[in-house]
C-alpha cells in the first residue's frame, strides 16, 4: 500500500523547531540534519563535504558507534536528553565521529544548541541559517532559486493507522562563511524529521550541478517490497519525477557504486553514482528489552556520471549539455531498528 502523502510549502523560521504539539510515542524519533557541500579548489571534483545531526529519541537506552546514550523525559519540550553527531571530510581524509556526543539540546523558537564540549548551534533568521561548531566552523546557508523544489517544503507520509514520518527540508541553498579562519563557499541541503514507525532500509541521495540542477532519489524498502520509491530532477526550470525506478549496487568492497534508472510516461533516466569517501553510524538497541535488532547507516560523499535524461518519443538525449560537476551524498542503511 503506498503510503499517504501530503506536501505544502512551510515557513522555515515559524516551523522548523516547533514541537510542541508534536507527539513523541515510544520509539519516535526526531532530528535535524544538514549536509553542507563545500568547494574544494585544490580538487574541484572531490568537494569537502560536512555532515551534523541533532538527534531526539523516546528510548530509554540506545548505542550509536559503541556510544552507550540515555534518554529521559523532558518535562517542559524545551530541553532534552540529546545527541549531536557529525562527521568531516576534508577533501583527502574522512574524519569519522568528528563529533559524537550525549548532550543537552536546548530548543527555542529559533534556535537549538547544545552545551556539548565543542559547543553547536543552529539558528533561523527568516530565510537564513546560521550553523556554528565550536570556533571552527561557522556556516551561513541562503536560498537561491524561487523555484517550489527548492523552498522549504513539508511532506507527511502515513504507512499504517497512525506510523510513518513527517520531514520539513530545502533542497538547495548557497553557503559562505569560515572554517578556522578560512573562508568557505558551496551549497548545502536541510532536512528536519519527526518519525514514529521502525527505521527500514532505504536507499537516498541528493546531489547539486555547477549549472544549479539537482538530482535526488529514494527507496525505502523491506524483505523485497518498496514503500516508497522516486527519482526528482530539477533542470533548473522544472522537475522531471519518476516513479517507477531500480537501483542496483555494486559489490565493491572499498566504495560501492550505485547504478539507478526510473521512467515516467514520458521520459526514462538513468544515472551512476560514484563515491569518493566513506563514514557510517551503527545504531543497536532491544526493542522492548528483549529483541536485539541493529542499523547500519551508510554514507558516502560522492559524484554522478553518465546522466541521461531521455525523451521516449523522440529518442532525444535532454539532459543539459553543460551540468558542470557535481556533488552530492549517497545513504546506504542495512538492518532495522524498532
Amino acid at each position: 500500500m503506498r503510503p499517504k502523502t501530503k506536501t505544502s510549502s512551510i515557513d522555515m523560521e515559524k516551523k522548523v523547531f516547533d514541537i510542541k504539539d508534536e507527539p513523541m510515542p515510544k520509539g519516535a524519533w526526531r532530528w535535524w540534519f544538514w549536509l553542507f557541500f563545500i568547494d574544494n579548489p585544490e580538487n574541484p571534483k572531490k568537494p569537502l563535504q560536512l555532515m551534523i545531526l541533532w538527534s531526539i529519541k523516546n528510548d530509554k537506552k540506545i548505542t550509536c558507534n559503541n556510544l552507550d546514550i540515555k534518554f529521559t523525559d523532558s518535562k517542559d519540550r524545551t530541553a532534552f536528553d540529546s545527541v549531536v553527531a557529525a562527521w568531516y571530510y576534508d577533501g583527502k581524509n574522512m574524519h569519522h565521529n568528528y563529533i559524537l556526543e550525549q548532550c543537552t539540546l536546548d530548543i527555542s523558537k529559533r534556535r537549538i544548541a547544545t552545551d556539548s564540549a565543542t559547543p553547536t548551534s543552529f539558528t533561523v533568521n527568516r530565510d537564513v541559517s546560521t550553523i556554528k561548531i565550536g570556533d571552527v566552523f561557522e556556516i551561513i546557508a541562503k536560498p537561491k532559486n524561487s523555484h517550489n523544489f527548492t523552498k522549504p517544503l513539508y511532506y507527511s507520509n502515513t504507512y499504517l493507522l497512525n506510523k510513518g514520518y513527517s520531514i520539513i527540508k530545502q533542497n538547495h541553498l548557497e553557503i559562505t562563511g569560515k572554517y578556522k579562519n578560512t573562508s568557505i563557499r558551496g551549497t548545502a541541503y536541510f532536512q528536519r524529521v519527526f518519525m514514529n514507525a521502525p527505521a527500514i532500509p532505504w536507499y537516498w541521495g541528493i546531489f547539486h550541478f555547477e549549472n544549479n540542477s539537482i538530482l535526488t532519489y529514494i527507496n525505502v524498502h523491506f524483505l523485497g517490497k518498496s514503500f516508497k520509491k522516486d527519482i526528482t530532477y530539477f533542470d533548473g526550470s522544472k522537475t522531471h519525477e519518476f516513479t517507477d525506478m531500480t537501483i542496483k549496487k555494486s559489490e565493491e568492497t572499498h566504495h560501492p557504486t550505485f547504478k539507478i534508472s526510473g521512467q515516467n510516461r514520458h521520459e526514462k533516466i538513468s544515472f551512476k553514482v560514484i563515491p569518493y569517501s566513506h563514514s557510517s553510524w551503527t545504531f543497536k538497541k532491544k526493542a522492548d528489552t528483549i529483541i536485539p535488532n541493529k542499523l547500519v547507516y551508510n554514507e558516502y560523499p560522492a559524484t554522478i556520471s553518465d546522466l541521461k535524461l531521455i525523451d521516449k518519443k523522440t529518442g532525444e538525449n535532454i539532459t543539459p549539455k553543460d551540468l558542470g560537476n557535481s556533488v552530492g551524498n549517497a545513504e546506504y542503511t542495512t538492518g532495522l531498528l524498532l
